[in-house]
């Protein structure tokens, strides 16, 4: 999914249309039945094969149409994986699966992009060369690295309050959480616990080389969409850093490790540092939370700048990246901090009520 920007706000969309196991819905190829959009991710694909892995040796242009150099091009690449090549790649066959694989588990083709969008300066003719690195962004990736290691404390103190959940810490979570008087629950405490807990672990583990699980999981994209802050994979945690998914998002064919947040070109310009913290905890709830298709992701329901942001239902405020990180950002930075953000205009008087957090200390009054 991913943050985008509108105006001083951002919404989300969801990157969740993972077509790793199965990227086409009919047959490309000689006799196949040719749809454009399995076409154009066909020729995406290829063209984000390396020639020397049965790619072509010049680019397709990704247009959707089986002409000869596509049609060659799906033979060359069946010559390589196939021992009896038949000209046509079936939704369930070998041929994509032996594409989805290679684009998944090579180091020859970075993560990001696929096809013509991931390879800038290089068009549909030209002879096929491994994509030129982007920028980095170290800047930002550490930035937002620092970001979470800055809230390791915090997080660990918030554990502690969720965990013993006296009667002063339900009635904070009930400003977040509570609708139409159906207050929060012990198991309700609970479960923001796991969330809570999930991304402490990926900020305070380290494995034996000393390196932090967020040194994996920060990255930079730097062809993400002109409004797009940040994105991710709802529940990309179960993933392992080395375990890649093929996504199809509006007609753009990307690699990405499911165990990555990606921070935009955009990430920067939002307007204060406490936006920046607000948009890395935010993807990080996706990014611990459920995977798709269980009914429990942590989805977007309702943002603090919208009107409709405090009466959604307890149970879709439990279940929203939004609430959630606005909970943890108050406790980690505190109310006064959080009701002067533009984002929560709206909703002012309602989050500068007691309890609030002063001085990382949960205070009634």
């Amino acid at each position: 999914m991913s943050l985008v920007a509108h105006s001083p706000l951002r919404t989300c969309f969801f990157c969740s249309n993972d077509a790793t196991e199965k990227p086409i819905g009919g047959s490309v190829g000689k006799g196949g039945t040719n749809k454009k959009a399995d076409v154009r991710i066909v020729q995406a694909f290829l063209n984000s094969t390396p020639p020397e892995e049965g790619g072509p040796a010049f680019l397709l242009a990704e247009d959707a149409i089986i002409g000869p150099k596509t049609q060659a091009a799906i033979d060359r690449f069946q010559a390589k994986v196939l021992r009896q090549p038949d000209g046509r790649i079936d939704p369930h066959g070998p041929t994509i699966k032996a594409l989805t694989k290679l684009i998944c588990d090579s180091d020859s083709v970075p993560a990001g992009r696929l096809g013509l969008d991931g390879r800038p300066g290089q068009a549909a003719g030209s002879p096929s060369k491994p994509p030129t690195p982007g920028q980095t962004g170290p800047q930002m990736v550490a930035e937002g690295k620092q970001i979470l290691k800055d809230l390791e404390r915090k997080l660990m103190s918030l554990r502690f309050k969720l965990l013993h959940q006296t009667p002063t810490t339900m009635a904070w979570l009930n400003k977040h959480f509570e609708t139409a008087k159906v207050k929060v629950t012990s198991s309700d405490a609970s479960m923001l616990l796991r969330i809570v807990s999930a991304i402490h672990f990926q900020v305070s583990r380290a494995n034996a080389f000393g390196a932090q699980g967020i040194d994996s999981i920060i990255m930079f994209d730097p062809k993400a969409d002109a409004g797009v802050i940040a994105w991710t994979v709802r529940g990309g945690d179960k993933l392992s850093t080395k375990q890649f998914q093929i996504y199809v998002e509006k007609g753009v064919n990307i690699k990405a490790p499911g165990h990555t947040v990606f921070l935009g070109p955009i990430f920067t310009n939002q307007p204060a540092p406490i936006e920046k913290q607000w948009t890395v905890i935010h993807e990080m709830c996706h990014f611990v939370g459920p995977r798709d298709g269980t009914g429990l992701e942590i989805n977007d329901n309702a943002y603090a700048f919208q009107g409709h942001f405090l009466s959604i239902g307890k149970f879709f405020k439990l279940h929203n990246a939004e609430s959630i990180a606005l909970m943890i950002l108050e406790f980690a930075v505190g109310t006064a901090a959080i009701v002067a953000t533009p984002r929560l205009a709206t909703f002012k008087s309602h989050f500068d009520t007691f309890p609030k957090v002063v001085g990382g200390e949960i205070v009634t009054s």
